[in-house]
């Protein structure tokens, strides 16, 4: 099995795909290939709505591409799915986004979610974006975000998840949280350490699609067409 993940931000080097992918390997089988691109003509990265416009040509072609280099399914690396649902409608194959993934995974181990971006300015934005993934959203019992003043999150990782613990408790304390999601893919690896931390399940929004990837392909399962109506390749920017 082939999974193709998408990094919708520009210029990430191929060493830091290759350790993303391999962060990656764990939570998915042994037979499934796990391979990265990103942007390399659209200089955004994606913090914003505006960022998620831009981008969205560019995620539609790189998604075309997997499929036809025979992947089984696409993986969003990006807790806004951007362009998800023109992608579904021009792939056959399945595509999976990080934040829906999560999502809904977290019924499975709580009945109140908490969310933790990586900047407070996009809470706002985030509140109504949940409530379209389908979860019930009496289920998100909170969102927050750390502090982080524009620092790099790969460079301050011991920073990044001190800063994860401290929003965390909060939000277990004040809004009586009991399972986290982790609202930002740089928060890779991090999820784990969190968990033992806080003493509550922890979901990494990346680890969480790989693995919802995998089974859906297993499952033999294809986007719906009555959902999504296909749409022909034809006129669509090669």
């Amino acid at each position: 099995m082939k999974i193709r993940i998408i990094n919708p931000d520009y210029g990430v080097s191929p060493e830091a795909m290759a350790e993303r992918c391999a962060m990656l390997r764990p939570f998915v089988g042994p037979d499934v290939a796990l391979s990265m691109v990103c942007l390399t003509q659209t200089r955004v990265e994606i913090d914003s709505a505006a960022d998620v416009a831009l981008a969205g040509p560019e995620i539609l072609r790189l998604a075309r591409q997997a499929e036809a280099d025979g992947c089984d399914a696409v993986v969003l690396y990006c807790f806004s799915d951007p362009a998800i649902d023109a992608c579904r409608e021009t792939l056959s194959i399945p595509v999976i986004g990080g934040a829906q993934a999560s999502l809904l995974l977290a019924p499975h181990v709580t009945r109140r979610t908490g969310v933790l971006l990586a900047d407070a300015q996009r809470i706002p934005e985030k509140e109504l974006f949940l409530r379209t993934l389908g979860l019930a959203p009496e289920r998100i019992q909170a969102i927050g975000a750390i502090s982080f003043g524009g620092r790099d999150i790969w460079q301050y990782r011991d920073d990044a998840l001190r800063e994860l613990e401290r929003a965390g408790r909060a939000m277990i304390e004040q809004d009586r949280v009991q399972c986290l999601i982790l609202g930002c893919l740089s928060f890779l690896g991090l999820a784990a350490p969190l968990s033992e931390a806080l003493h509550i399940p922890v979901l990494d929004p990346a680890g969480a699609a790989v693995a919802v990837a995998e089974a859906v392909v297993r499952l033999g399962l294809k986007t719906s067409r009555k959902a999504y109506p296909g749409k022909s390749p034809e006129g669509l920017e090669k």
